[in-house]
């Protein structure tokens, strides 16, 4: 029952963020459309933020460990499917540019989930050369992202997908393994 609150609220959230920049959203905002009481958000989620971070959370984790998904291509072309679908989603979660971004956010966790595999993969750490490659590819890689959901970037999502593939440290890049 906990996990199914926890996504209805989730789900209202999004439904708010199809209409409003993230900025306009409150937590007022959310309750209302989710039809639950303060003390409930407050039981699932920390703020807004919460929310909006538990979003990708909950579905980069579900790709990495899936049987299904074998590769970092895959887990691209998974991530721009879904960012495909939802576009105006997307373009509103980014419009907040400040302390606990949706940027800072998909950085720090990508570049989390990117080590951890790698990490996993390899059995042993990064290099100093490997951080610095994954900071900037993950940098790169979202402000890529954010420019072709505003249009500026004329690529389908399997080309998108692929080129973030290839865009990806050489050393990292066919580093996989399941969590």
């Amino acid at each position: 029952m906990k996990q199914l609150t926890k996504d209805h609220i989730l789900n209202s959230f999004n439904r708010l963020l199809r209409e409003h920049h993230f900025e306009e959203i409150t937590v007022k905002m959310i309750m209302e459309e989710s039809g639950v009481s303060r003390s409930t958000f407050y039981r699932h989620y920390f703020d807004k933020y919460d929310v909006m971070n538990y979003n990708y959370k909950k579905k980069l984790d579900a790709w990495v460990k899936s049987q299904n998904c074998k590769s970092w291509l895959e887990l691209y072309q998974r991530i721009f499917n879904a960012t495909d679908r939802d576009r105006k989603r997307e373009k509103n979660a980014f419009s907040y540019v400040g302390p606990n971004s949706y940027f800072t956010f998909l950085y720090d966790y990508s570049y989390a989930m990117i080590e951890q595999i790698t990490t996993k993969s390899r059995g042993r750490p990064l290099t100093k050369d490997e951080h610095f490659q994954l900071s900037v590819f993950c940098y790169g890689g979202i402000s890529v992202d954010i420019d072709w959901i505003s249009g500026k970037i004329d690529y389908t999502r399997e080309e998108i997908a692929e080129q973030i593939y290839l865009a990806m440290p050489a050393t990292l890049r066919d580093e996989w393994c399941n969590l």
